[in-house]
């Protein structure tokens, strides 16, 4: 019964569905680095009421300019777990770990004024990547699916942290990054193929 159902079942992940789902994550993260702008306003006041030093504030400030970069290569991930894993994650569930990811501003600039910004950011890195963790290991029950999500977000934010920390050769490590990671997204595109209308890895 089941390899009947298998059969006749409708393709889920096809080409319109990687275009749709490119769409949404492209216009979620543009919201939500919006939404992320405002953050940067409310740290700005806290500076001028004197809850937050200013050095804190510009490492904070940096930090948020890559807020777009961090939700878009995290949903593209997400994207790749669903189609390596056949785990559908759905819009709402999309949404919320890019909220995650924006609230992790927030909390890091509510720490800062209490901690110093190296240890605030190791805290609210290890809290987002944690929680992220957890919800997809709730959505796939898949440990691959996990360590996958887990080493590109650990990646992201070791990587974000290492360039707002740079100065001056920041745009230089920024733009090899970026390049690595069009060809990194390249080399995984020419690994999707098409069987049966449905999209694999091969």
């Amino acid at each position: 019964m089941e390899e009947y159902q298998e059969m006749y079942r409708k393709p889920k992940y096809t080409m319109a569905w990687l275009g749709l789902q490119s769409l949404y994550i492209i216009g979620l993260a543009i919201i939500l680095a919006i939404v992320s702008s405002g953050i940067d306003s409310l740290a700005s006041g806290r500076v001028k009421s004197g809850f937050f030093e200013g050095d804190g504030y510009n490492l904070l400030s940096q930090s948020i300019a890559y807020c777009f970069a961090i939700i878009s290569i995290t949903g593209i991930s997400l994207m790749l777990v669903e189609v390596v894993f056949r785990k559908g994650i759905n819009y709402l569930q999309y949404a919320l770990i890019a909220m995650a990811l924006t609230l992790f501003y927030l909390l890091l600039l509510a720490l800062s004024e209490k901690l110093p910004f190296g240890a605030s950011y190791a805290i609210v890195s290890t809290m987002t990547i944690g929680l992220t963790a957890w919800f997809i290991n709730g959505i796939t029950h898949k440990t691959k699916a996990v360590g996958m999500t887990v080493s590109i977000l650990v990646a992201e934010y070791g990587l974000l942290f290492i360039l707002i920390n740079l100065g001056s050769m920041a745009l230089l490590i920024g733009s090899l990054s970026l390049f690595l990671l069009i060809a990194l997204a390249m080399y995984f595109t020419l690994k999707l193929k098409v069987v049966n209308e449905e999209l694999v890895i091969k």
